[in-house]
């Protein structure tokens, strides 16, 4: 996979997952023992995207089966699951906000929902390298495997039975964020043990999913 962007690369460098680097025009900084090329600028431009800061590289990614990671899941505190998350912006600013506090793994549907994209790694800004990206076929079966693991299942909904700061944290929970035209779909939203919203005040109704995510994972995070 390509991603481009100064904090991506520089972040990918650091966990050793980089094969190449690519540079347009100049080096503009160093990469170690990792092989790179100086690039022209018009070639850079057709090849990379015109956002991509000066700086490309091709990485090792891959997205992880659900019951390949299974027992590892089991043990985690928190695990995120991202019910057709569509925008590349909100996908990696929600891995962003969960690698800071704490979450590994993001579970997503296999169709209608955001790939890994380089935008998704930029707006990430290379927290995605240490994350796991677990792709499942079916949404709701997968939260029945948690649920059977003993996790608590927790959604975010704008018409929630319960305030965020009123949810009592456990020792394995489960946290799904919904799209963010159509929410989380029902059949999914009724595997939860509770509903919750954000208290906030303001004249909009809702936060954009990137900032409700990272506010419900710090109270996730926090205990």
């Amino acid at each position: 996979m390509i991603i481009y962007g100064k904090n991506p690369v520089k972040e990918a460098l650091k966990s050793k997952k980089v094969r190449k680097v690519f540079f347009r025009e100049q080096k503009i900084f160093d990469v170690g023992n990792t092989p790179f090329e100086i690039v022209s600028k018009s070639e850079f431009d057709k090849k990379f995207s015109k956002h991509a800061q000066s700086v490309a590289a091709e990485v090792d990614f891959r997205y992880y089966d659900f019951d390949e990671v299974y027992e590892d899941i089991v043990l985690e505190e928190n695990v995120a699951v991202l019910d057709k998350i569509q925008d590349p912006q909100n996908f990696g600013a929600i891995v962003r906000a969960g690698h800071c506090f704490g979450i590994n793994y993001f579970i997503i549907p296999k169709h209608g929902s955001s790939s890994v994209t380089p935008a998704v790694f930029k707006a990430s800004a290379g927290s995605i390298i240490y994350s796991k990206i677990v792709k499942v076929t079916n949404i709701a079966k997968t939260l029945d495997k948690l649920l059977d693991a003993g996790f608590f299942i927790t959604a975010a909904d704008i018409n929630g039975k319960k305030e965020l700061s009123e949810i009592k944290t456990t020792k394995r929970n489960c946290i799904i964020l919904g799209s963010e035209g159509e929410g989380i779909r029902s059949n999914v939203l009724k595997r939860a043990h509770i509903t919750f919203k954000i208290e906030m005040t303001g004249k909009i109704d809702s936060l954009n999913v990137s900032q409700s995510a990272a506010i419900t994972f710090y109270h996730f995070f926090k205990g």
